[in-house]
């Protein structure tokens, strides 16, 4: 089939595409040696680069055009895998990546043992959240003919895409890699979506799955209670009309770590005349322009709308807490090309494996994380990967801020890189260098009626205070309230060491009741993007629900030893990790708790190995009833 652009379209396309992909992609279309031999992209030589080019581009020419693959064999498979980053993988790592390049049409969901059996009458599952894991859970319920309603307390669905607008949001991995696996044909408009697009893609996909359809919006969730004569959960909720009451069989809680805003209680608050702004709570209304802006925080959020408030504003008073390791990621801001958009509808394969590359380049950060004895009896830090990543950190923060002393001596952190949330940049650091930009690392002692006065006896006047000071992940569900078997307080259940789940999804004595995005659930590390997890849990829940309608049972929940014998591996494998070292600054980790010095937000698990125990359901941990 001859392409309708020309030759010199599909030469820019191929050269402007992931090379690692379209490596990936023409061997398995042609099975060619000469492709296999080559090396990944950034070790490959000028004519290397130049054979891969002039072939894909030869291809294109003769054979492009729409058309989907399918998942080849087994063993294709493996071995187009282990070619994706010239390694062998084990079967542990094969089996958790082997889903990511999304051949399958629904990746990972669960499915009937047999014939779908028939239902008891009225039986459903009830939703809290209409976000990506809400809406990952609906799907996996149509695909199992399961009917259930989703809560959500915001007008449209998106969880916190639809929460959080504040200027310059966006993803910080790659929109590719933000896809659902079964969702193939959205088309994202750049390489880092905007929080607008997010928002988008979510309705997109929550009306073309007919999620919406099962959807009550305008619903805050205040109680669920488990009826135990009748195995079923009763859910109380605040609708415009008033109070409304739901049961159900099954409650999933969707609603995520990112719940609770932290809301600031700085001494003086009550004195200042200004705005102070959450960036979940960001009004529609507010306009920077010639304002005097103090920035409070600089994670994720903190430099992400740095640069948009700093080109409007007055001048922007940027408080850093705690400095940060900020990193780079290529095309991060820049639209996608109408050649890379053609690529994808034209070279067969090129959209799986460009968002299995994108994964991949993820796949040894663990190693990051496991401290080497003999490498620091050397005088090194954690190992030889952490001090690489320092250098190529410390690099990239001297070149934006052309080598600024007064800038560099505050900025870089006294932790290793990696042991927090990763943050990306957004001209963070190029912000600073600005001529209406101030860094200030000062503590806020207390707040006046102009502004912020810092612990150098210095006060800042501004018009609008921005505290990007993140979330209350410690108060998971907070303030709904959980009444399980006997009564029993979900919170007071927690109250020892803070919330505390099964794999992050099951709590003894809360029978049928599932959370997605729960306590300990986010991988420190492995390659698998976040919705894919989201998708993985689901089906996790899936698999539940599955069994109990097969065995005719009316209650599913996990049992108390092997929540408790689960909880302690998940502690001691922790103890394996640098993050709880007192020079990684655990008391600065929102993925730790600081309270009770353990994990909080984060699986310890290698990737892979947490994927087995979400996917491979052991059944023997359950109590069925």
């Amino acid at each position: 089939m001859k392409t309708s652009v020309d030759a010199s379209y599909i030469q820019r396309a191929v050269e402007l595409a992931d090379l690692n992909a379209v490596r990936l992609t023409l061997y398995q279309l042609t099975t060619d040696p000469e492709i296999k031999a080559l090396s990944m992209a950034a070790e490959l030589d000028a004519a290397g680069r130049e054979l891969l080019i002039s072939k894909a581009v030869a291809w294109l020419i003769e054979n492009a055009g729409p058309r989907t693959l399918t998942e080849p064999p087994e063993a294709e498979l493996r071995d187009l895998l282990n070619l994706a980053t010239q390694e062998e993988m084990s079967d542990l790592e094969f089996a958790a990546r082997r889903d990511l390049p999304a051949f399958k049409a629904y990746p990972w969901a669960a499915e009937w043992t047999d014939a779908k059996p028939e239902l008891p009458a009225d039986f459903r599952v009830a939703i809290i959240g209409s976000g990506y894991c809400g809406i990952a859970m609906g799907i996996q319920l149509n695909l199992l003919g399961i009917p259930y309603v989703i809560l959500d307390r915001e007008p449209e669905p998106g969880g916190t895409w639809t929460v959080n607008r504040y200027p310059d949001v966006r993803v910080d991995t790659s929109s590719i890699a933000y896809d659902y696996s079964f969702e193939k044909d959205f088309r994202w408009s750049e390489h880092y979506g905007r929080g607008q697009e997010v928002r988008e893609y979510l309705q997109y996909v929550a009306r073309k799955y007919d999620v919406v359809g099962n959807t009550r919006f305008n619903r805050e969730v205040q109680r669920a209670s488990f009826n135990e004569k009748k195995s079923r959960w009763v859910i109380e909720t605040t609708a415009p009309e008033g109070p409304e009451t739901i049961e159900a069989n099954v409650l999933v809680t969707a609603v995520g770590t990112f719940l609770n805003p932290k809301v600031s209680n700085f001494r003086g608050q009550e004195d200042f005349k200004g705005r102070i702004l959450h960036p979940a709570r960001w009004p529609n209304d507010y306009d920077p322009t010639d304002e005097r802006i103090a920035v409070i925080g600089n994670g994720s959020t903190g430099v992400q709308m740095l640069g948009a408030l700093a080109r409007k504003a007055r001048k922007v008073s940027v408080l850093q807490r705690t400095p940060q390791w900020i990193s780079p990621r290529p095309n991060y801001g820049s639209p996608i090309e109408p050649e890379i958009h053609w690529l994808v509808d034209n070279f067969p394969g090129y959209w799986n494996w460009s968002r299995y590359m994108a994964s991949a380049m993820f796949f040894t950060t663990h190693d990051l994380l496991i401290p080497d004895e003999e490498w620091e009896s050397q005088g090194g830090s954690v190992n030889r990967l952490q001090d690489q990543l320092r250098e190529t950190l410390l690099a990239y923060m001297e070149d934006q801020t052309g080598g600024r002393r007064d800038l560099l001596d505050r900025l870089i952190p006294d932790y290793p890189p990696f042991v927090r949330r990763a943050v990306v940049d957004n001209g963070w650091y190029k912000a600073l260098t600005r001529d209406n930009v101030e860094l200030v690392t000062d503590t806020v002692a207390r707040l006046t009626e102009t502004g912020i006065e810092t612990s150098d006896g210095r006060i800042h006047d501004v018009d609008t205070i921005v505290t990007a000071t993140g979330f209350e992940v410690a108060q998971y569900l907070s303030p709904m309230i959980f009444k399980g078997v006997d009564g029993l307080d979900l919170h007071e259940f927690w109250s020892k060491d803070g919330p505390r789940a099964y794999l992050s999804m099951m709590v003894p004595n809360f029978p049928n009741m599932f959370m997605l995005y729960g306590p300990n659930s986010q991988p420190v590390s492995g390659g698998t993007m976040l919705p894919a997890w989201f998708t993985i849990w689901a089906s996790y829940a899936g698999q539940c629900i599955v069994r109990l309608l097969e065995k005719e049972k009316q209650r599913i929940e996990v049992q108390s030893e092997a929540h408790e014998r689960y909880n302690e591996a998940l502690d001691e494998e922790s103890k394996k990790l640098v993050l709880l070292r007192k020079d990684a600054a655990p008391e600065k980790n929102y993925y730790v708790s600081s309270e009770h010095n353990r994990l909080l937000v984060s699986a310890p698990w290698y990737g892979p190995e947490f994927h087995r125990l979400c996917t491979e359901v052991e059944w023997d941990d359950m109590m069925f009833s």
